[in-house]
């Protein structure tokens, strides 16, 4: 069975690690009128299960095991009906920019009340989009950022950087430590490097504050 029995619930992928949590939220869903098609507790679990039964909506959290932004970029790239939210202990505005480049519509907080949440998937479902009070705004100031820095590195240089490069580099301009990206990627700080790496040779640079520097015409005007 995939998506949503004729004329019945919705139904939700819960991908969430803590135990406790994953029974409060399908308790909460049950109430507001979903169906919890499964429940994972990491990257691999989250992304078989959504291919599988192919819910409506993929409750990430932000943490799971493995990488919750990794996790919502496979998702999104296998089930693209699925609509996806990403659930988190600790909004950053940050990562609201790395959750919706990854695929998703959704970012919320765990503080959220359980009597809205429902409400808030229901919305999503209808198309709109769901976001911390105050994060729009810095997720278009974000992405109009990034855009302009990919605009102005490609005039000033050759370099054919790939995409998860340019998520690196985006991080590297912005300070955010290797272990933090590595972390926001949902990939080792081995791999993390190598992407650094990789970044800066195409680059023709020695280091991080090379590569920032190169975007630094643009944002002092």
């Amino acid at each position: 069975m995939t998506g949503r029995r004729e004329g019945g619930r919705p139904r939700v992928l819960v991908a969430e690690h803590d135990r406790p949590t994953r029974a409060g939220l399908g308790s909460v869903l049950g109430r507001g009128g979903f169906e919890v098609a499964g429940e994972a507790v990491d990257l691999q679990a989250a992304v078989a299960m959504a291919a599988a039964e192919r819910p409506d909506v993929a409750l990430v959290a932000a943490e799971l095991p493995g990488g919750g932004l990794e996790a919502t970029r496979q998702i999104a790239a296998r089930v693209a009906r699925t609509r996806i939210v990403v659930l988190t202990g600790r909004p950053r505005a940050e990562e609201v920019v790395d959750a919706f480049l990854a695929g998703a519509v959704g970012y919320l907080g765990r503080d959220i009340s359980p009597g809205r949440l429902p409400a808030v998937l229901k919305a999503v479902l209808a198309g709109e989009v769901a976001l911390p009070r105050g994060h729009a705004r810095h997720l278009v100031e974000a992405l109009r950022r990034r855009d302009a820095r990919r605009s102005e590195l490609s005039a000033r240089a050759d370099a054919v950087l790939t995409n998860r490069e340019w998520e690196v580099l985006n991080m590297v301009a912005d300070g955010v430590p290797t272990g933090e990206i590595a972390r926001r990627l949902g990939i080792s700080d081995v791999t993390a490097r190598r992407h650094i790496s990789s970044m800066l040779a195409k680059l023709g640079v020695a280091d991080r504050a090379g590569a920032a520097a190169l975007l630094r015409p643009r944002e002092s005007g």
